[in-house]
């Protein structure tokens, strides 16, 4: 018994021990290597290439994220060999100063000057630590011998095919200007393709970085060109315009493309040819596990990365007026608007669901039919009571029991005006034979009648019996007949009228179209023809303002004025084009539109506007958001001109049952009845405006009281649901 406790004991005490020489892993660190201090990728990093890294391999993963900090681009180009080679000597130094204390597991290098760096310099920074790179164009590197210790995966950059694309889908392309801030390799890889195609285009080198005199280039550039964006991240420490900005500025005023999808998609730029960089960064990740786990990185072969295919921006596509039909096929576009389908499949199936139950309820009427033949019956002795001026009144007249709904009485005009003859027509209801066309409606009416006892200057359209719609202006009152509760309807059609009334209303719409047509078209023709030809002027003035320099003091100055002028007259003549036509209205909403509009006033007319939204739809139908614009302007246009003050207050909200506009001074007023009865353009411009999409204008002034505008415009059921949602 003893051994046998012995050796339990013994079991148990090899057990510890096997536990207790079982090391934790090791700390792994490893060093992402990047080409600039804000690296544009460094979200996707770690987001995805990290995650991955530490999926595979066991134990604690320490990253460190360093740079090479180049010098400015026209700084390197005015050095020599021998500084360049100082400069990255210098860098080295820094680097393994840096380093030293520490023991990197892996380097990756995560673009072509971080990988040649650290293969130049490894010995003296980190000496021994293996290389895995990610992000070389397999086109540009193939074939390269690579030296001991470095791996890793190619990235095919599109540089070939993006060309092939601009110019396929800008076939009257003249230039290619390629503006960029990316290093030498680049430059001269997008220079040899580009010679491909040497005497149908020509080249225009713009280099970064990012600043406002290399936006003043491109403004200056010829028509027929494109523009190939290198672009990336400006200098660290410039004050300079940042690289989206320069990008999205270039992409309004010129077809942009790029071979990185980071630089152009979502930024107004067509497009270009781009491979997945998620896929190529867990290729990474997997490649990088293997030489952290203790495989040699010359015992892996370097791979190629995913496959590239065309991306491009359908919104960038509609505003260049570039059809579909001219992408390669498998081409992927994004950010096109959705189908009807996809847009109201709810209301549709909502529909459908109506449809069903309505089928029913009318099943259900016939049903009853047969109940109320009794009630037609007993109806029809009552036409002896009606005098004759009833029966031969201009005026339809009809008498409805309230128990039922059910008609007892109705006269010949009804019987012309809606085709029914009375004997079709007593013992049944207006549901029956589908009279009104609206339900709602006949629900509201009710509603009044019963709770007022009378509806007065109620409008309503109507069935005829041949399907024709009418519409009528008539009253009602309950009355008592032969002790029941009986509702008395006369009736007028103005089914005339109202053709009359939409026909001027449709004549001022299109008014109104070709007016908002013909503002577009100033507005585009002053922005983008007059305006950069005047850019063009300023230029060549301060060009030959250069090349004259023996002016004296006066000429000097007065070419300095003519500049000058010649800047304000832009500025003035971009101003009237945004008055004409608001970009900002159509591509970013009613509320950063009119907010635009407030601060440009405030600015221009020296005035202080208080503007105040709230609740505002992002998908506001865009014949409201032009309306409601083009009223503030008018009203902010009268206030500031005829008000006496300053000080202007303007509210935009929203509401599930509409938007209220309202514009509001403490002026010296004006008789607000006698405008309304008046001719003024502009009130009578407003009125029909709002009147186009069932709003109303309403006006609260009187003399040295001030003046308030209210603009209300409903919305429509899906707008407002939509609405309530957000």
């Amino acid at each position: 018994m003893k051994q046998f406790g012995s050796s339990i004991v013994c079991i148990l005490l090899c057990a510890v021990s096997c536990a207790a020489a079982t090391p934790e892993p090791a700390e792994k660190h490893v060093l992402l290597l990047f080409n600039n201090r804000v690296p544009d990728n460094l979200p996707l990093v770690f987001g995805t290439f990290a995650p991955a890294l530490r999926a595979r391999v066991p134990g604690v993963i320490t990253f460190h994220v360093d740079y090479i900090d180049p010098p400015a681009r026209g700084v390197q180009a005015s050095l020599s060999e021998r500084e360049v080679d100082s400069f990255l000597a210098s860098e080295a130094e820094t680097f393994r100063r840096r380093y030293a204390g520490l023991k990197l597991d892996l380097v990756v290098a995560t673009s072509p000057t971080p990988l040649q760096f650290s293969v130049q310099y490894r010995d003296k920074i980190f000496p021994g630590a293996p290389i895995v790179f990610m992000g070389l164009g397999s086109r540009q590197y193939s074939g390269n011998t690579w030296p001991a210790g470095v791996t890793g995966v190619m990235f095919p950059v599109g540089l070939r095919e993006t060309i092939d694309l601009a110019l396929r889908l800008v076939p009257d392309t003249e230039n290619v200007a390629v503006i960029s801030a990316l290093d030498s390799f680049w430059i001269e890889a997008t220079q040899q393709e580009i010679l491909r195609y040497k005497g149908r285009v020509k080249e225009i080198l713009l280099l970064g970085p990012a600043s406002y005199d290399l936006f003043k280039k491109v403004v200056a550039l010829p028509p027929h060109t494109v523009v190939l964006f290198h672009l990336a991240s400006p200098v660290f420490g410039q004050p300079a315009l940042a690289g989206r900005d320069l990008i999205d500025a270039v992409s309004e005023r010129i077809p942009t493309f790029s071979a990185w999808d980071f630089l152009c998609l979502d930024h107004g730029c067509i497009g270009g040819v781009y491979a997945d960089q998620s896929k190529l960064l867990l290729k990474t990740a997997e490649i990088a596990s293997r030489v952290l786990l203790g495989t040699r990185p010359d015992d892996i072969p370097i791979v190629d990365g995913p496959d590239v295919q065309v991306e491009v921006d359908a919104r960038a596509l509609s505003r260049w007026h570039i059809p579909e039909s001219r992408l390669p096929p498998g081409s992927q576009v994004l950010y096109r608007e959705p189908s009807l389908w996809e847009q109201g499949r709810k209301y549709f199936l909502a529909g459908i669901a109506l449809i069903v139950v309505q089928s029913l309820f009318i099943f259900g009427l016939f049903w009853q039919r047969a109940r109320r033949r009794k009630a037609e019956i007993e109806l029809g002795k009552s036409e002896q009571k009606f005098s004759k001026a009833f029966r031969h009144s201009p005026l339809a007249i009809t008498i409805i029991r309230a128990s039922d709904g059910c008609y007892i009485e109705v006269n010949e005009t009804f019987e012309v005006q809606t085709g029914w003859k009375r004997d079709e027509i007593i013992g049944r209801s207006p549901l029956d034979v589908s009279l009104w066309v609206d339900t709602d409606q006949r629900t509201a009416f009710l509603k009044q009648l019963l709770e007022k006892g009378n509806v007065g200057d109620f409008e309503v359209r109507f069935r005829r019996k041949d399907g024709q719609v009418r519409t009528g202006l008539g009253s009602a009152e309950l009355i008592e007949v032969e002790g029941e509760c009986c509702a008395l309807s006369v009736i007028a059609d103005i089914t005339e009228r109202k053709q009359a009334e939409e026909v001027i209303a449709g004549f001022s719409g299109k008014l109104i179209d070709a007016q908002e047509a013909e503002r577009t078209r100033i507005a585009r023709e002053l922005h983008d023809d007059i305006n950069q030809r005047l850019a063009m002027v300023a230029v060549n003035l301060k060009t030959l303002k250069q090349d004259l320099p023996g002016l004296d003091v006066k000429m000097s100055r007065r070419f300095q004025e003519a500049c000058e002028q010649v800047a304000g007259l832009e500025n003035d003549i971009q101003a009237l084009s945004h008055r004409l036509h608001s970009s900002k209205l159509e591509y970013l909403g009613l509320e950063a539109a009119t907010a635009s509009l407030c601060t440009e006033l405030s600015e221009r007319q020296n005035v202080k506007i208080d503007f105040r939204c709230d609740a505002i739809p992002e998908d506001l139908p865009s014949e409201v958001s032009l309306c409601l614009f083009r009223v503030l302007q008018e009203s902010l246009h009268n206030a500031m001109k005829y008000s006496g003050v300053g000080v202007f207050e303007v509210s935009l909200t929203g509401s599930p049952q509409g938007i209220e506009l309202k514009v509001h001074d403490s002026g010296v007023g004006f008789d607000a009845k006698g405008a309304r009865n008046g001719h003024g353009l502009g009130l009578t411009s407003m009125r029909e405006r709002l009147k186009l999409v069932g709003g109303q204008l309403s006006i609260d002034s009187k003399p040295n009281q001030g003046t308030t505008i209210f603009a209300r415009v409903p919305l429509s059921a899906e707008t407002a649901t939509a609405s309530a949602a957000a």
